[in-house]
């Protein structure tokens, strides 16, 4: 959800004399069997009026990420807060084991704030990257923080991360399944809707600033839409059917979703208002569900019982030529995600007695199991399509969680830690 302010970045300093060891760094990251690398991230010089600590969003940015080993800040021998940042001791961080160093320093008051963020080389005793923002009120410094937590990950692995974007999931409320929104990184849960039903399947428009889902408010599954800058709710549908799985079009102006009545299940193309344009896909006795665009929208993959057990399909966006995309020994597969990149989908296969998240290529070859114990559903990509957020049960437990994974089945972290139940996790693109 993007902020209504203005926070833009003014300059950006890269130091040609450490390109090449930068690019050597970056190879180590990405082929290093896991190696990762070890940077400390220092308290700014704070010299307004206003509590300011983008440090801690950014220990957390790295640590999720899974490229860094974030020093811990009590291991730190420079004083916390340190001003005069041209001028400190290199060796203060060296003997700590630090190799990356970040720093940072605030000036300013009221609405006219300026925080610079560098990142240093410790070995080679210099500044990398440094980033001017400015900012008129200290709740942007979490967006400062994010911001150069992508340039870092991007300076080290050639990708700008996915910090700035939210996940929206299902949170168990009682007997009720509301709406919730967390940052990427796990934290800032709160509660969005209190509708007193179940929220289910929730997708966000590629500006971010809208939500659809289904939801039982009324005692029947009708879509709806959320603004989250206003908060408004249009409901969409308003009928008997189920009416699940709504997706916006790349484009952001029509929603795709899956209507079903008896024991079929149509794919149907509506706009924002709710209103049906077209039936994309309708099949009697056939049950299609779980639609999901590929990023220039031609395409169009779902789940499908048309061969038997649910297996994933891909399509035109027109409804033809369609094709089986899952190729894993299942009979069980359903809630296909396209990969921002259009290179990947994911998706939920039955293996072994468990659910289990999948990836494979766009035609569905070179399939990969990247979880192996508990139940795990629900993927949906971040928007640097490297990482999957999907619900997990995380072994024996039978209470969903949130989690997130990269898309070649390492740093499976858990980002919420519920007693109740999270389901659903779409995540959002960067504000």
């Amino acid at each position: 959800m993007k902020k209504n302010v203005r926070l833009l970045s003014t300059f950006a300093i890269f130091l040609c004399f450490f390109i090449a060891n930068a690019n050597a760094v970056t190879d180590i990251m990405i082929q290093g069997a896991g190696k990762r690398f070890p940077i400390a991230v220092a308290s700014i010089c704070n010299q307004t009026s206003h509590k300011l600590e983008p440090d801690k969003t950014i220990i957390s940015n790295l640590d999720v990420s899974g490229y860094f080993n974030v020093l811990n800040p009590d291991t730190y021998i420079e004083a916390k807060g340190k001003c005069d940042d041209q001028n400190f001791a290199y060796s203060d961080w060296s003997v700590i084991g630090a190799e990356g160093l970040v720093k940072g320093e605030a000036t300013g008051s009221g609405s006219n704030m300026t925080v610079k963020m560098y990142l240093h080389d410790v070995a080679r005793q210099g500044v990398v990257v440094a980033k001017e923002y400015k900012i008129s009120h200290p709740s942007q410094i979490t967006t400062v923080a994010n911001r150069f937590s992508n340039v870092i990950l991007e300076y080290f692995t050639g990708t700008a991360g996915f910090f700035g974007s939210q996940i929206a999931f299902s949170g168990k409320v009682g007997r009720f399944k509301e709406l919730f929104l967390m940052d990427a990184n796990g934290t800032n849960v709160r509660q969005i809707s209190n509708d007193r039903g179940l929220v289910l399947s929730t997708a966000w428009s590629p500006t971010g600033q809208d939500l659809v889902y289904t939801s039982y408010r009324n005692r029947a599954p009708d879509l709806f839409r959320y603004s989250l800058s206003n908060r408004r709710l249009i409901q969409l549908t308003n009928g008997n059917a189920l009416e699940i799985g709504g997706q916006f079009s790349p484009d952001g102006n029509t929603i795709l979703y899956s209507r079903t009545r008896g024991s079929a299940a149509d794919l149907i193309l509506a706009d924002l208002g709710g209103r049906t344009i077209r039936n994309v896909l309708v099949e009697g006795g056939i049950i299609n569900v779980s639609p999901s665009w590929s990023p220039d929208g031609s395409e169009i993959v779902f789940c499908s019982n048309r061969s038997g057990g649910p297996q994933i399909y891909k399509m035109s966006a027109s409804g033809g030529n369609i094709k089986r995309v899952s190729f894993v020994s299942s009979n069980y597969c359903t809630s296909p995600a396209w990969s921002p990149k259009g290179d990947k989908l994911a998706f939920v296969c039955r293996a072994e007695g468990r659910f289990q998240i999948f990836v494979s290529d766009a035609d569905g070859l070179n399939a990969q199991q990247l979880t192996t114990y508990g139940h795990n559903e629900d993927p949906s990509w971040a928007p640097d399509g490297r990482y999957i957020a999907f619900a997990s049960t995380f072994g024996s437990s039978k209470i969903f969680n949130i989690a997130m994974i990269k898309s070649d089945g390492t740093n499976l972290k858990q980002l919420t830690f519920s007693n109740s139940g999270y389901t659903d996790p779409s995540w959002g693109p960067i504000e």
